[in-house]
């Protein structure tokens, strides 16, 4: 069984192991998994070189040809170097044929990413990753107090700041269910102390509020929905007033890991009212009918175009500090925008 064990995970992604090119990254912790599946291909393909050395190919494409995924996986590098080929699961597609075509005779130049949500031990996928030795499975789930703490070290240290004892714990009480949300969070409240040597305890409690969660929320709400000018008013409100286009972005991917789980379980039977006042972390219940609604909206397939958007827009946020937030909010409008067009068909 070849599972690599959480606390051996960054340290994997950090060396790739030519001997696994296949990887499966998933769990209930979805900003885990998308931090994890970016740091690797990073350690893959560096930052900002060859825009060819890192792919997204589109699940259904490969469930209709699983040809074609060998035949990426197998292309000679325009520029030489290494590539990463970036697959999400979505819906009821299967592409366990493709991906076994590429354990029987792994690529040279290439590894696959496979990411997905919460998997069962019997998920086909689960079980194909965890028996071949030239793959590798990473489940991701909800940080650990010490994982919260190198998180928190992490950012502090890059932004030249300490914090407080009593600051610390009560950031840990506030944070922790999803670690590109976490670590958003925590980046936010670098950005407010800037300027002080320590984050006290108040300073947790100004940034690490309700008042701009429902903010975002309402943001992230009216762009589900397809509300273009809505979603530019509340997004410029909250740039204005200090928070990061990438706390709104994770956010929204957050909100689409739901809305994937759900729409799976509609299709299923269940009825979206019941999704929405069972969710957990419970939906604030003003939000409610509204994320309902989204349901109605949202497709499996469209989610997951609309992940793949928000997914490149955080790294490209990234690689482009200086435009991040205009980077974002294009994005955001992007899939306000498929909504949009689901509400006119």
């Amino acid at each position: 069984m070849v599972v690599i064990k959480p606390a051996d995970a960054d340290r994997f992604l950090a060396t790739p192991d030519p001997a696994r090119r296949v990887l499966l990254i998933y769990g209930g912790d979805q900003g885990l998994v998308s931090e994890r599946a970016e740091r690797f291909a990073r350690a893959v393909a560096g930052d900002g070189g060859d825009p060819l050395s890192h792919v997204r190919l589109d699940i259904d494409a490969i469930a209709d040809d699983p040809g074609s995924l060998a035949d990426e996986a197998n292309a000679v590098p325009l520029f030489g170097g290494q590539r990463v080929i970036s697959i999400r699961l979505a819906g009821n597609r299967s592409i366990e044929p493709a991906i076994a075509t590429i354990l029987s005779a792994p690529p040279v130049d290439s590894w696959v990413v496979v990411t997905a949500g919460e998997l069962r031990p019997s998920a086909p996928m689960r079980r194909l990753c965890e028996a071949d030795q030239a793959a590798a499975a990473i489940p991701c789930y909800a940080d650990a107090d010490r994982d919260l703490d190198r998180l928190i070290d992490e950012e502090t240290r890059a932004a030249g700041l300490t914090i407080a004892a009593d600051a610390r714990v009560a950031l840990k009480s506030l944070i922790g269910g999803d670690r590109l949300v976490s670590r958003s969070e925590v980046a936010k409240l670098c950005l407010y102390a800037a300027g002080n040597d320590t984050i006290a305890v108040d300073d947790v409690g100004a940034v690490i509020g309700d008042a701009s969660a429902f903010a975002v929320d309402e943001t992230v709400d009216m762009m589900a929905l397809g509300d273009s000018a809505e979603l530019d008013r509340g997004y410029r409100r909250l740039i204005a007033s200090g928070t990061p286009g990438f706390v709104v972005a994770g956010a929204a991917l957050r909100h689409f890991n739901f809305l994937e789980k759900a729409r799976a379980a509609c299709d299923a039977g269940a009825t979206a009212k019941s999704l929405v006042e069972r969710a957990r972390p419970p939906i604030f219940f003003r939000r409610q009918a509204d994320v309902a609604r989204q349901l109605g909206l949202w497709s499996l397939s469209r989610v997951a175009r609309a992940l793949a958007i928000l997914d490149q827009a955080m790294i490209d946020s990234r690689l482009h500090g200086a435009i991040a937030d205009e980077v974002i909010g294009q994005a955001l409008q992007l899939v306000a925008a498929l909504a949009a067009s689901t509400r006119r068909s």
